[in-house]
């Protein structure tokens, strides 16, 4: 009697020291999911939409820099795709604010935008979004440290956003003859020298308040592009965007401009929130099979 009665007792002791040990631990991953959401907050996020995208990351080292590191990116798959083929994807490149390691702060704008169960039944896409480092820009030099090429090739970080984006287009159904590229300010800037680095691989592009290399336009005028810049930037002149667009118009192209009176470095706050205009353009153009 004496026995089962200490066995009890054992018992309910083993439990008590599981239920504590239970509780303690909800405690503490209720506390770090406190902490995270209100770091993803602090970053213009919503954090129900941040767990939206799935975590990608690919080592790389840089010159001038004494340790590799991951360079990180999210990627939104479409929650629903009724339609027969694979799924637009748009490859979104952050501005200059939106730099580091943290895989939070490039979701702020476009991206948490499609995240949205409402946005993606009216624009269901998969939506890349990598994070460009500190201290560096979408055209910085890097080394892929996972890559087929040789010591002697000069690769920049764009080259890391196109290896990306044709390994999310062998793992998933996405259709690549709709294959987008968009950003703003440093990611303006990117888009118009991604175009220029891969001119076969975009159906469209959105360069927002950025600028390039006019030279590099006779590589793209066989691409679709849709110009935002607002007149009154102190920060990225409108003439950088002016020079890309009459210099595509000179060659043959014919890209859509929105000159944005009175607006400043700021267009996309209105280009990507605030009307549809672009996006709906964007969601409708296909690469085109041959160029002009």
């Amino acid at each position: 009697m004496k026995l089962d009665v200490f066995r009890q007792r054992k018992l309910r002791s083993v439990i008590l020291i599981f239920l504590g040990w239970l509780i303690v631990n909800l405690i503490v991953l209720a506390f770090f999911d406190y902490q995270e959401r209100i770091f993803i907050l602090s970053k213009g996020v919503d954090p129900d939409l941040a767990k939206k995208f799935k975590i990608i990351s690919r080592q790389v080292s840089v010159p001038g820099y004494s340790k590799q590191f991951l360079v990180k990116s999210r990627l939104l798959c479409p929650t629903e795709w009724k339609q027969g083929g694979g799924c637009p994807l748009i490859v979104f490149l952050h501005g200059a604010g939106e730099r580091g390691f943290d895989n939070v702060a490039q979701l702020k704008s476009l991206p948490q935008r499609l995240a949205a169960e409402d946005e993606q039944e009216k624009y269901p896409c998969f939506l890349l979004a990598p994070q460009c480092p500190p201290k560096m820009d979408w055209s910085s030099e890097t080394v892929l440290i996972d890559s087929t090429s040789t010591a002697d090739e000069k690769t920049i970080l764009l080259d890391l956003v196109y290896q990306l984006i044709l390994d999310i287009s062998a793992k998933h159904s996405i259709d690549t003859n709709r294959i987008y590229i968009t950003g703003y300010s440093m990611g303006g800037y990117g888009t118009w020298s991604m175009l220029a680095r891969y001119p076969d691989l975009f159906a469209a592009a959105s360069p927002l308040c950025g600028g390039g290399d006019p030279k590099s336009v006779e590589k793209i005028t066989h691409i679709p592009v849709w110009v935002v810049h607002g007149d009154a930037d102190q920060v990225v002149p409108v003439t950088e965007s002016r020079k890309m667009v009459e210099t595509l118009r000179m060659n043959g192209g014919r890209p859509e401009y929105q000159e944005l009176p009175n607006v400043k470095h700021d267009c996309w706050s209105i280009t990507y929130n605030q009307t549809d205009k672009m996006l709906e353009w964007l969601f409708k153009q296909k690469k085109r099979t041959e160029k002009r």
